[in-house]
């Protein structure tokens, strides 16, 4: 009988598709309780054709979508193919350690009644640059086993949920068509519903990230522009940016000081110092930036984003 699904979202990754195939056969002791998903959104590199060439020792199953979809609509899809009463989501860029099982296995004992979600880390054999380590240390990645994550750091591409809590909230909000967004959504969501999110570190993936430094600030541009927007609509009591105020973003509970504060701060927003400080971020990649100077970058982006859609 069938108890745990494992949802591989992929949008050509072929390659990191196989590791991540060949990592969970090799940890998966009982696979008679195991089926593998891939919900494909209309890949282009082959991948189709090398999961109909696979001999998989785990029950398989593989969806794929007629158009690009988005991710929202892909993760949707890939869980409606489910039939476990544990669900493992994993993004197609994120290959799991040897343990990630064990992980999962020993915090759906702990925390029976929670969503929990892993952890994740750049491949071993990666250069990793001053600003690849700055995404490596957001948000619950600075957390302990079994902390409470807060709705607004949820992120999709490594977590389990039961199938009774996703059925609960209804899947992703398709809505959200680009990065970034969803997960936020389906965050706050969790929370608003009183279902606790549980960071377990011990279940990580690598993360192969291969973007590069002006695809991930087009990346945040375009969340400005998109997703924020209607997270704001849906949830305008929610602090979503505990800062966002310093950017000229929206928000609630904004005091009149703050909204002084961030009008002085108006021309370090500018187009033109955040194109100076993309400039800057390239040199030795980034290793003059402190946090700070990143958290101005790319999150200076989205403000861009968001402001120009406004107009």
């Amino acid at each position: 009988m069938i108890s745990y699904s494992i949802v591989i979202l992929v949008y050509n990754q072929v390659e990191t598709l196989r590791m991540t195939l060949e990592s969970l056969r090799r940890q998966i002791k009982n696979p008679k309780t195991f089926e593998v998903i891939i919900a494909d959104d209309f890949s282009a590199d082959g991948t189709e054709e090398f999961v109909k060439k696979l001999r998989y020792p785990i029950f398989l199953k593989y969806s794929r979508s007629s158009s690009n979809q988005g991710r929202a609509n892909n993760r949707n899809r890939g869980y409606q193919k489910a039939v476990g009463q544990w669900i493992i989501f994993l993004d197609g860029d994120r290959v799991p350690e040897h343990n990630f099982i064990d992980g999962y296995f020993s915090s759906w004992n702990q925390f029976p009644d929670s969503v929990v979600i892993g952890s994740w880390r750049f491949p071993k054999e990666w250069k990793i640059s001053r600003w690849h380590k700055y995404l490596a240390s957001r948000g619950r990645l600075t957390m302990s086993h079994g902390d409470v994550v807060a709705g607004k750091y949820f992120t999709s591409g490594n977590f389990a949920i039961k199938k009774t809590m996703f059925d609960h909230l209804g899947g992703f909000d398709i809505a959200f068509k680009g990065w970034g967004g969803e997960d936020t959504d389906f965050g706050i969501r969790l929370e608003l519903e009183k279902i606790p999110i549980h960071y377990i570190p011990e279940a990580f993936c690598y993360h192969y990230h291969n973007k590069t430094l002006s695809q991930t600030i087009d990346e945040y541009f375009k969340f400005g522009a998109g997703g924020f927007p209607l997270l704001y609509r849906k949830y305008p009591n929610t602090v979503i940016f505990e800062k966002g105020w310093l950017l000229g973003l929206p928000g609630t509970g904004y005091t009149w000081y703050r909204k002084l504060i961030s009008a002085f701060l108006f021309p370090l927003r500018s187009s033109l110092v955040l194109a100076l400080l993309s400039r800057l971020a390239r040199i030795d990649d980034g290793a003059l930036f402190s946090d700070f100077m990143f958290d101005w970058l790319f999150y200076g982006h989205l403000a861009k984003g968001y402001k120009q859609r406004e107009k």
